[in-house]
This record gives structure tokens, C-alpha cells and sequence, in this order.
């Protein structure tokens, strides 16, 4: 058995291409703020374009944040195309029609030095214009800044509170966070204990705590250069006579102890609640709203406080009765504020909460989810394809979603070249044509191109398949011959994808009558390891022999090319090669 690559002669029937054409739409990409450089870790980051090529009104807005590249454009493309790679390293894209971005952490890693960065889509077809391919080249350049030191490992976290909850069950740790920390460590009685975030839960029953006995809490900060000094804390345990008694109204004091029922949305925001403790919601005259940058709160206490602490850190007193917190202060999980009034006689203490959202499109059906959701993909047949991290997931598939996704659900169809063609490169043998499309839009280069599906072409005789039920498939038991897909079908123009040959070759003479039938395959490969294979249509009319394909081929014109090769077939001579 072989697959051919290239046509190199074979007799083939012509298929009509269809083309989709559409016009594309020029505009200005409408103009975004941003910086147009940025410095991270000691090194600075800076993007412009090199070439535009086709790619009209091409753009680098600059980098957002100091973590994302922009680009914009003004003519529409096929967002599911876009890709872009710094030489032979693909480079993960947050794309729209007319817009993307590229993650700054896609090129920390570099060294210092200017790299091409190559960006790629398809435009989206009109009727005025078919769909094409583009190309546009930006340059980055990573420059090592003067005077700037290697990593330092954090300092330790500030204002360490230890909250226990209304049953004296759990104790919620509350600390500021610190700004060149990636993770904390909980210590209890200088032993670490576990992992924790700000806001993060230790009970207990899991640290063997007893009544009455005071323990010495303390956390640490971590990065990459090491791990900061530990700040503690002395916390006594109550014993039974200082539990709550039942009934009473005093909330809990752990912000991850409120009922989800309790929080309540910030005005104008869709990522931020907050839950007022101790009952004293009467005492905020305004409850937190978002205005521009910032979340306004007011309250019902002296003209002016004594003091205002988000996280345990002090912030500056305003004067009046009122506060702002920072949209960019309010990172995912819980944020503590308490104000205190101007004699210290009054304060009140304000939870936040914050939810990432993420938006989930499954076959264009836009849903907002929020971090660490689940969601369960529809019994769609073959699955569905994420056209952004270019895996395929099986029917029903539990996902949890811990970023935005684009999801199409997959429609492979496999078809047959009718008949069969001979193979005339040595080894020569009888051939048969596949064809599989993507389908629903997904790009066929990409998803037919990767390691998500695999294709070949099953062979065996006609008459092994009628007595055998007429069924071929990967599973059938009799000889069958399972030839793998090695390359795309090449017309010596270019190379087609989803297109290929499977081949039996070395055919002995006494076979050459023999009809032999064959069907060609899709495999997805799911992310779960398990498989579902697509097969084309078997019919018996595509059963052939070599000696018929012989004849048929000795009354058309390229019979005198090929005379030697098809007369042994057609006379029952060996063929030496």
C-alpha cells in the first residue's frame, strides 16, 4: 500500500471548485489609548508594523496594560483565521473581526533583541470580492532597561487579620496584597500548612486547633526570586462560653462565609458585589456604585474619617462622609474596606467580591460565565472544535471555564471520488480518491492539518465485503487494509487540502480482474482521549478492477503515455516494478 502526493500522471477526475465571493468593507480603525511601550522584569516592549502587506488600514495601537499588543484594521476578516507567530513559534491570538491581541506573556520569555512577528487571517468574503489570505509583519523589539535589578523576592504582607465565622468553625485570612507576589503560603506556629489568597479559608478541624489555646498565624509572599520573611499573628481559639449563642443577628465576619444570596451588585457593574457586615447597611447613604474609575460609597457617620484601610493598608482620608476604591484595586476574590468615623467611635466594614466573567460562544450562541463555571457541550454528533486552543471535545463533554471560548460544533464530510484511477508511480497499483471538508466554517487547514484529525482510505475486495455483510470499517475483522493519509492530493500547482489517495500496489497478475472496493475515513481525536470515525458513502458501483481501469484508460488519449504499464495490465503480464 501507498498514498500518492503528487498526481504525476494519474488519470483523475476534474472537480468544480466552488467559490464564495464577497466585498470587503474598508474603514479607520477607531483610535484607542494605549502605551506605547511597556516594561516588565527589567525589560522594555514595544510593537510596530513592519509591513501591512494587503491588510488594509493595519495598525499597533500599542500595548494595553503593559500585557497585550493591539492591532487593529479596517477590513473584515474571518476572526476564526486569525494567527500570528514568531518564526516557527505560534503565538496565542484574542481576536475579533477587526481587532486583536497577543498576550505580553507570549514574549517574556525572549531575550533582548527585535523579532518579526508575522500575523495571518482570511478576509471575509462579498460579492464583490472573494475571501483571500493576508499577511502583515510587525517588529518587536525587546530592549534590557538601564539600572533595572533582577527579580527580588516580595516583601511581607501587611495588615494580617485572622476573622473567625459566626461558628467558630472556620477563620477567614485577610492580609494587602503585595505587589510582586505570584502566590502565599499559610504557616501555622512557623510549620507551612498550605497555600493561600487573600480572603482564603483555614479551619479549624483541618489544623487540629483546640479551644482556649492561642496559635501563631503566618503568611508569606512568593515569586519567582524566592519567598519574603513571614508575617504572623497571635490567635486565640474560643473556647464554649465565647461561642455565639443561637439566634444571634451578629453576620459573619469571613467574607467567603456570606450565602451567595447575600451579596448584592454593585450599581452599573457586572463583576463586583459587595455585602455590608455587622447589619449596618442603614449607615451607607450610597451604596458602592461604579462612576468612571472608581466605586463611590457614602455614609451616614461624621463629616470626616479618622481612617480608611482596603486590605489592612491605610488610605488617604478625603474630606466628607464619602470614599472612592479603585476599579484597578478590585482583582479577582474579596477586598476588604472599613471606615472609621472621626471620633473612633464608629466604623463599618464593606466586603467586595469580584467575578471574572467570561463570554462562551458555542456555534455563535453567546453566553456570559463566570470563572470556574461548568458548562455541559450539547450531544452534537462529532463533537465540538475550540477554534482557539485548536482541540476537539466529544458530545456532552463537562468543561469548566476558566477563559472565553469560541466552540463549533464539528461537521466532517467524507465523499469518494467515483470509480478508481491507476497509480502509475512505482510501485504502480489501483488508486481511489477521498475528500473530507471541514464544514460550519471551521478552517479546513487548521483543524485537518493538526493532530485533532486523522484520515486514511480502508481496501479490500468486493467479494470479501459481500460476504462479510457489506460493511467496511475500522472494526471489520476480515482483510481489510488500512492505509493512512501521509500527504495531501498535489496537482503540481498546489497542494489541496482534504484531498488525498490511498493506493493498493504490487497487485499479483492472477488479481488483476479482481474488483477491489474501498471507503474513505475522517478520525477525531477528542480531548479525552476517545475517538469517533466518520466514514464516506460505500457503494458497490466504485468497486473496480485494475484491468477495467486498464481498458477504460486504453481508449482515451493518454493511453500512448502510459501504453507499456496499461497493456500488462490489460494482457495479465507481470509488472517488474
Amino acid at each position: 500500500m501507498n498514498i500518492s502526493k503528487r498526481k504525476q500522471g494519474i488519470l483523475a477526475i476534474i472537480c468544480t471548485i466552488a467559490m464564495i465571493v464577497t466585498s470587503i468593507t474598508v474603514y479607520n480603525p477607531r483610535e484607542v489609548k494605549a502605551d506605547s511601550s511597556a516594561t516588565v522584569d527589567g525589560k522594555q516592549y514595544s510593537a510596530t508594523v513592519k509591513d501591512g502587506g494587503e491588510w488594509t488600514g493595519f495598525v499597533c495601537q500599542g500595548i494595553f496594560d503593559s500585557a497585550r499588543i493591539h492591532f487593529a484594521w479596517g477590513i473584515d476578516v474571518d476572526l476564526n483565521t486569525i494567527t500570528a507567530s514568531i518564526g516557527e513559534t505560534k503565538l496565542k491570538v484574542n481576536g475579533k473581526a477587526r481587532e486583536m491581541n497577543i498576550p505580553l506573556s507570549e514574549v517574556t520569555s525572549l531575550e533582548a533583541g527585535s523579532y518579526d512577528i508575522v500575523i495571518n487571517a482570511t478576509t471575509v468574503a462579498s460579492e464583490s470580492a472573494e475571501a483571500k489570505k493576508i499577511s502583515a509583519t510587525a517588529t518587536l523589539k525587546i530592549e534590557k532597561v538601564e539600572g533595572t535589578t533582577e527579580l527580588q523576592k516580595p516583601s511581607a504582607p501587611t495588615g494580617l487579620v485572622a476573622n473567625i465565622n459566626n461558628l467558630k468553625t472556620d477563620y477567614a485570612i485577610a492580609f494587602a496584597n503585595v505587589a510582586t507576589a505570584t502566590s502565599y503560603k499559610f504557616y501555622l506556629d512557623g510549620t507551612y500548612k498550605k497555600d493561600i489568597t487573600n480572603g482564603g479559608i483555614v479551619t479549624i478541624e483541618e489544623l487540629g486547633l483546640e479551644a482556649g489555646k492561642t496559635y501563631k498565624f503566618g503568611v508569606s509572599a512568593v515569586n519567582a526570586a524566592g519567598e519574603s520573611d513571614i508575617t504572623t499573628i497571635d490567635v486565640k481559639v474560643p473556647g464554649k462560653e465565647e461561642e455565639t449563642t443561637t439566634g444571634s443577628s451578629t453576620k459573619p465576619l469571613g467574607p467567603s462565609d456570606i450565602k451567595d444570596s447575600e451579596w448584592t451588585l454593585a450599581l452599573n457593574s457586572k463583576t463586583v458585589s459587595y455585602y455590608i457586615a455587622d447589619g449596618k447597611a442603614d449607615k451607607v447613604s450610597v451604596k458602592p456604585k461604579l462612576e468612571g474609575d472608581n466605586y463611590y460609597i457614602a455614609f451616614t457617620l461624621a463629616a470626616k474619617f479618622k481612617s480608611v484601610t482596603f486590605d489592612g493598608v491605610s488610605k488617604d482620608v478625603e474630606d466628607g462622609a464619602f470614599c472612592r476604591v479603585k476599579v484597578s484595586d478590585l482583582t479577582g476574590g474579596y477586598h476588604t474596606l472599613v471606615v472609621t468615623d472621626y471620633y473612633g467611635k464608629e466604623s463599618v466594614t464593606i466586603y467586595f467580591k469580584v467575578a471574572t466573567k467570561y463570554t462562551v460562544s458555542i456555534d455563535e450562541n453567546s453566553q456570559t460565565c463566570e470563572a470556574g463555571a461548568t458548562i455541559v457541550l450539547p450531544a452534537n454528533d462529532q463533537g465540538y472544535y475550540d477554534v482557539t486552543n485548536k482541540v476537539a471535545y466529544a458530545p456532552e463533554t463537562v468543561l469548566t471555564v476558566d477563559e472565553d471560548m469560541t466552540l463549533k460544533s464539528i461537521e466532517l464530510n467524507v465523499t469518494m471520488t467515483p470509480g478508481a484511477s491507476i497509480r502509475l508511480a512505482a510501485p504502480t497499483g489501483l488508486r481511489f480518491q477521498t475528500t473530507v471538508t471541514s464544514g460550519n466554517g471551521i478552517d479546513a487547514d487548521e483543524i485537518l492539518n493538526s493532530k485533532t484529525v486523522t484520515t486514511g482510505t480502508l481496501i479490500t475486495t468486493l467479494d470479501l465485503y459481500r460476504t462479510n455483510g457489506k460493511t467496511l470499517t475500522k472494526d471489520s475483522t476480515y482483510t481489510v487494509l488500512d492505509i493512512a493519509n501521509a500527504g495531501w492530493f498535489n496537482d503540481g500547482k498546489k497542494t489541496e487540502t482534504g484531498k488525498f489517495c490511498g493506493s493498493i500496489i504490487k497487485i499479483q497478475k492472477e488479481n488483476y480482474g479482481r474488483e477491489f472496493i474501498a471507503v474513505g475515513y475522517a478520525t477525531i481525536k477528542y480531548s479525552n482521549g476517545k475517538t469517533k470515525t466518520v466514514y464516506a458513502k460505500v457503494t458497490e458501483n466504485n468497486a473496480k478492477s485494475i484491468k477495467y481501469v486498464a481498458e477504460k484508460v486504453q481508449k482515451s488519449e493518454a493511453y500512448n503515455k502510459y501504453k507499456d504499464i496499461i497493456d500488462k495490465y490489460i494482457n495479465g503480464e507481470e509488472i517488474s516494478k
